[in-house]
């Protein structure tokens, strides 16, 4: 068997979604927060798009992958240079196509966007992989360890203190046991931004009670004299982790900080490959790693960072929810939590993106439930990308499952 088509599209649309939307125009810290021009993520941040992968064999099943693509770069070193290690390759060499993939690219990658490349691709492999075998990818990867994952809510941007408490307390409602709020305050605001963000999590404790666990998330917007001010700040709320309160290559102070803090730290959604993650483990910077399936490298990468995790005595906790990261956690004793990227009960009223993707697993009552769906069990949206319905075209269920890599080698 071997791969004949690998197809390509880029979609100007957020890979959040409905949750890109709504958070945009909020004024939390971000990376740029030390500039007064900056004020929001919308104010600075690239244009939102996606890249969606299609790879398809000569057995006729076909796979997708997908990864973000703001500035077209992921797509523009797809279609340019790593195409070529994938167009011919035997689907099953999933481990070689990475090598090789990663390895052509180094010169210009190692980080960012080849790698965003590299994982879509990957997706689409274990997607075509778990079609072949008429499975679902978490059957591929050792079998469920869980059939039900804990997830935790995802939004709480510093909005008006009303709608932050209903939003909260509306979260509780509908089951989760765990949300996670966005940081208003700023170093450049001093001992002002430190009770602006105390005034947050005060806010929300006293709203869902002591058995709700909350998360702070500062999205790179700190530093370390005003993160240690943080920690300190916020130990009689039972905050269970502060996260990316640094830049990520800010190693050094990761690890000053955790050393200094009483309350866990979490980092990872900006890094890339086990490389970088290794980096963290090594300097201690981290109590809890949050690798994006996305970004990182795909699963195949996402398995060895799982492995380094579990020999370094850490917590997974992946970043952002996807159909992807719901098979891998499944299929992984020492990923406890997802995070479900949710929308607050104030903007329910909001008009929502169409999705690119349907089939994506959805959560409920604080739990998102695995599928027997073969592969990733997601398809093209149509109704949103109606000149991609050939991609949709071959159905898993009707095409014979190629019994054994020796049988197909035999039929050639």
């Amino acid at each position: 068997m071997k791969i004949v088509k690998v197809e390509l599209e880029r979609v100007e649309q957020s890979i959040w979604g409905t949750f890109w939307d709504i958070q945009r125009g909020a004024s939390s810290a971000t990376p740029m927060s030390r500039y007064e021009k900056y004020d929001s993520i919308e104010s600075w941040s690239w244009p939102q798009a996606t890249l969606l992968v299609r790879v398809e064999s000569d057995s006729g099943h076909s796979g997708i992958g997908w990864a973000e693509d703001g500035v077209g770069a992921a797509s523009s070193i797809l279609d340019r240079h790593l195409k070529q290690f994938v167009l011919g390759a035997d689907p099953s060499q999933i481990e070689m196509i990475w090598s090789q993939m990663f390895r052509a690219a180094i010169p210009y990658g190692r980080k960012g966007a080849a790698i965003e490349a590299i994982s879509a691709v990957d997706l689409a492999l274990w997607d075509l992989a778990g079609k072949v075998a008429g499975k679902p990818v978490y059957a591929l990867l050792g079998g469920p360890v869980s059939r039900k994952i804990a997830v935790y809510a995802s939004h709480l941007h510093p909005v008006a203190m009303d709608r932050f408490v209903e939003e909260a307390v509306a979260y509780c409602a509908q089951g989760y046991r765990a949300m996670k709020m966005r940081m208003p305050g700023t170093p450049k605001e001093g001992s002002a931004g430190v009770r602006k963000n105390v005034e947050r999590v005060k806010a929300v404790r006293e709203a869902v009670g002591e058995d709700v666990d909350i998360m702070v998330d500062a999205y790179m917007g700190w530093d370390l004299p005003f993160a240690l001010q943080m920690t300190k700040a916020l130990e009689p709320y039972r905050v269970r982790w502060i996260e990316e309160p640094l830049l990520p290559d800010e190693i050094g102070a990761y690890a000053e900080l955790r050393k200094r803090s009483g309350i866990a730290i979490a980092t990872g959604e900006h890094e890339f490959t086990r490389y970088g993650f290794k980096q963290l483990i090594d300097a201690h910077a981290a109590d809890i790693l949050q690798p994006d399936m996305h970004r990182v490298g795909g699963i195949t990468e996402m398995c060895r960072i799982a492995a380094l995790a579990e020999l370094a005595g850490l917590e997974l906790i992946p970043h952002t929810f996807s159909a992807p990261v719901v098979h891998f956690a499944g299929s992984n004793f020492n990923c406890p939590l997802l995070e479900a990227l949710t929308v607050p009960v104030w903007a329910s009223q909001m008009p929502r993106s169409e999705p690119l993707l349907l089939g994506e697993p959805e959560a409920a009552g604080g739990h998102v439930e695995l599928s027997d769906a073969p592969g990733l069990g997601v398809e093209i949206n149509i109704k949103r990308l109606p000149h991609l319905t050939h991609w949709n075209s071959f159905d898993a269920a009707e095409i014979p499952v190629m019994a054994t890599r020796e049988q197909d080698q035999e039929v050639v």
